[in-house]
């Protein structure tokens, strides 16, 4: 009898086969970015506009200009307020002009002043879209910001555009039947991940410097990964998260983040400190000076041998080699370990979602949060007769989640117990000194579009730091197999964000970081 694992084998080479000669000829690529503006980090763009060296309205206009070019490609905004963006960024020149604040002043109460920034649409801005892909929710308008987006006003920037997201941000690829599906703009064929999907499709492409994101089950990082951006899913509860929607309730709280998606490693730590406020960026030292060399680095190259997911590609396992290899040159202590729960990693994750009582699929899929205890069932019904407004994967979660997770409470709580062996693993090698954990993020570059559908364990490496509680900040690497992007997860203690981000800016100097499409 064929194992699961060739069975999985079988089912997507078939899948990928099958795929690639239908996507045969359809492969575009966003057009070159012509525009100098557009290679600037948002903290560069900062100082160049405190110092009235380039305008704020020439910067927002530049990015306006760039998403009209690329977003019938991409496919990744949803939601604008040009406009009003255009009124925010003349009244942040004319401040500059003033001269009401020194320099100094203006890069300690307004470090963000005149940048432009997009968020995904579970996101709230005030006067766009709050859908988050339900066709039940189309023409909803937010009436408020969110509290990351009131934060970031705070600092000086300027909210541009919404971004689309997979439905109700609960799928690993950006798609829904509302606004459609998100294209990787390395390749329209294949996928940006999800649920982020749109932010990161927008941020590589050059159509913004910084985005929001939020990362239930690597949501943050997978899309980061997939389009060579950076993203970091900060340590769990320093980043408020009201104003969402879906709303994440406080039963949710320690598995879901909201985070900075960047293309510069520098803006992480930016965004990041807007995002906590003076304090917490105080008490996480955020902006003191890493000694990279007095960092511990542990890694692995694979899970372990989970027969759920997909054997990490060689590209990958040699990009995790050369890193180690990079810091072990300078000095650092690097050794590879063998933790043998990360192969459990996805149903480690599962059950500890499965223990979330309040936020039931089913219900959200309507709109709000209420009880609709037959809809999960009725909605796949309805999908298998091709009337349903929702997605497969939304409606198979809903399903597992309604009716399959209560008859596993006993398997559930094994690895439940297992998850929580792991994590005091993980906490013992990276809380007794400074230290870091890389791993992969995914085990291959980007697939073409709904390839995910044909094994989604490969989430298993990013939704097991969602389990953990950890901090985990994405980095790119360069080029893999296709001219795809492919990256590194950099795991570190809660409260150590600034270890991961510091070695994610060190190896931007070494690797060089996002390059253009």
């Amino acid at each position: 009898m064929p194992s699961y694992g060739g069975v999985r084998s079988t089912v997507e080479n078939s899948t990928h086969g099958v795929l690639t000669i239908l996507n045969m000829g359809y492969k575009k690529r966003v057009p070159p970015v012509d525009n100098e503006l557009l290679y600037l980090s948002a903290a560069t763009l900062a100082e160049k506009i405190r110092k009235a060296e380039v305008s704020s309205e020439e910067v927002v206009k530049a990015y306006i200009q760039r998403i009209d070019e690329v977003n019938g490609l991409i496919n990744a905004v949803v939601g604008s307020r040009y406009a009003e963006a255009l009124d925010e960024a003349r009244f942040a020149d004319q401040l500059v002009r003033s001269g009401t604040l020194t320099l100094a002043e203006m890069a300690e109460q307004l470090p963000l002043l005149g940048v432009p920034f997009t968020a995904k649409e579970a996101i709230l801005i005030k006067g766009l879209p709050s859908t988050c892909g339900l066709v039940c929710r189309k023409g909803m308008i937010a009436d408020e910001d969110s509290e990351p987006v009131q934060r970031l006003r705070a600092c000086g920037a300027i909210p541009l555009a919404l971004t689309n997201t997979s439905e109700i941000c609960m799928w690993w690829e950006t798609y829904n039947k509302l606004h459609g599906r998100t294209n990787n703009p390395y390749d329209t064929t294949r996928t940006v991940g999800g649920s982020s999907g749109g932010e990161a499709a927008l941020i590589a492409a050059a159509g913004s410097v910084i985005g929001v994101g939020t990362d239930l089950g690597g949501s943050i990082r997978l899309p980061a990964f997939f389009t060579g951006i950076f993203g970091h899913k900060p340590t769990q509860g320093i980043v408020p998260r009201g104003g969402q929607f879906p709303p994440a309730l406080d039963e949710i709280a320690p598995y879901v983040a909201v985070g900075p998606m960047t293309r510069y490693a520098t803006d992480l730590k930016l965004m990041l400190s807007a995002f906590i406020g003076k304090e917490a960026t105080q008490q996480l030292r955020l902006f003191a000076p890493v000694d990279i060399r007095s960092i511990k680095v542990y890694y692995m190259l694979d899970d372990g041998g989970s027969p759920g997911s997909s054997p990490v590609s060689q590209e990958i396992k040699d990009g995790i080699k050369r890193v180690a290899s990079i810091l072990s040159m300078e000095g650092l202590t690097v050794q590879e370990i063998n933790l043998k729960y990360m192969k459990l990693g996805f149903l480690i994750w599962c059950a500890y979602l499965s223990t979330v009582k309040e936020q039931r699929i089913s219900n959200i899929m309507k709109g709000e949060v209420k009880k609709d205890p037959d809809g999960a069932h009725r909605e796949m019904w309805k999908w298998l007769s091709g009337k349903s407004e929702h997605t497969f994967p939304v409606i198979l979660n809903a399903c597992a989640q309604d009716h399959l997770a209560p008859l596993m409470r006993k398997p559930l709580d094994f690895f439940i117990q297992c998850g929580d062996r792991l994590k005091a693993e993980l906490l013992s090698l990276l809380e007794s000194e400074p230290a870091v954990f890389l791993y992969p993020t995914f085990p291959h570059v980007a697939a073409h579009h709904g390839q995910i559908l044909a094994n989604p364990f490969n989430a298993n490496y990013s939704v097991v730091f969602n389990a953990m509680s950890l901090p985990a900040t994405q980095c790119p690497l360069g080029y893999g197999s296709n001219s795809m992007p492919f990256g590194v997860q950099i795991v570190t203690a809660p409260g150590n964000d600034r270890l991961s981000i510091g070695l994610a800016e060190h190896l931007e100097e070494k690797l060089g970081g996002w390059t253009p499409p």
